[in-house]
């Protein structure tokens, strides 16, 4: 599926009713809305464990008639095989050939059986797993898409960077990974550094990031970000206070201006200061 964001003359991303456009591999524009992508993910999610669900009780169930393929047909020949036995009398059993010509065959039945239960379990294994893998995959287009498109590192009528959402995605999804929170217990977007961590938050210690505060943290992590800031923005090392200068003067300029991006309730300006602040607290306790 390729699908393209609709972007105007001026480079900025087309919005309808306040939700960024998409042109699918048909050239058909369909705008997305959030809270219907929400509901959504919610609905795969759900179908995604009732086909887990069902696939596992299925093979409980084979499990227990591993050797069986058709029950009724089973339950006829073993009537038959125990009706034959029962009828047997004393000289008949003393007949070893009829004995040993009768468990062949019920031998050859059963393995019959078995190798045509084992062919059905494998097909029928292959097909939920294909379902399942390809819900996963729908799960995590939604809610990683959505993510970037509405990123204001990508978007918006400032986006900090000259990224569009598609191509940031297209090289930092791969940071991302749908799976249950482990200390939420639902589904959600792990973030991971390039050297495999997880983001942590540093708004909220202790906590996993949510994404635009770890899509900051990737981004300022990246060898080339200065290159992809928007020209009004770069250059600009000594205003954030990371320029020339001390340490600890450095420090106190961030965590002022930190300060001043919560009470503008700038959450953007103040998770990046956070990051900066923490990254330099590091470097003073190494040095």
């Amino acid at each position: 599926m390729d699908w393209k964001l609709k972007i105007d003359e001026d480079g900025h991303v087309v919005l309808q009713d306040g939700k960024p456009v998409y042109i699918d591999d048909k050239n058909k524009e369909i705008a997305l809305n959030p809270p219907e992508m929400y509901h959504k993910i919610l609905d795969l999610n759900k179908e995604s464990k009732g086909h887990r669900e069902k696939s596992e009780e299925l093979r409980t169930t084979l499990s227990l008639f591993s050797e069986i393929e058709d029950l009724p047909a089973w339950k006829t020949d073993a009537e038959k095989a125990m009706e034959t036995v029962k009828n047997f009398n004393e000289k008949e059993w003393l007949e070893v050939k009829k004995v040993e010509k009768l468990k062949e065959d019920m031998n050859k039945a059963f393995e019959e059986r078995e190798r045509k239960t084992k062919e059905a379990y494998s097909q029928i294994e292959s097909t939920y797993g294909e379902t399942i893998a390809s819900k996963d995959q729908q799960i995590r287009n939604l809610m990683v898409t959505s993510k970037f498109a509405s990123s204001p590192l990508f978007s918006g009528t400032d986006p900090k960077t000259i990224l569009l959402p598609d191509v940031a995605e297209s090289h930092f999804g791969k940071n991302f990974v749908v799976k249950e929170n482990p200390k939420t217990k639902k589904l959600g977007l792990i973030a991971y550094y390039d050297n495999g961590d997880e983001v942590y938050s540093h708004i909220k210690p202790g906590e996993l990031a949510e994404f635009d505060e770890a899509m900051e943290a990737i981004f300022d992590a990246y060898p080339g970000r200065d290159r992809l800031l928007r020209s009004a923005k770069r250059g600009s090392g000594s205003s954030d206070g990371t320029g020339e200068g001390d340490g600890s003067s450095n420090l106190a300029k961030l965590q002022k201006q930190h300060a001043e991006a919560l009470g503008a309730k700038d959450i953007s300006l103040a998770i990046t200061l956070k990051n900066k602040i923490f990254k330099l607290q590091q470097e003073l306790a190494k040095g």
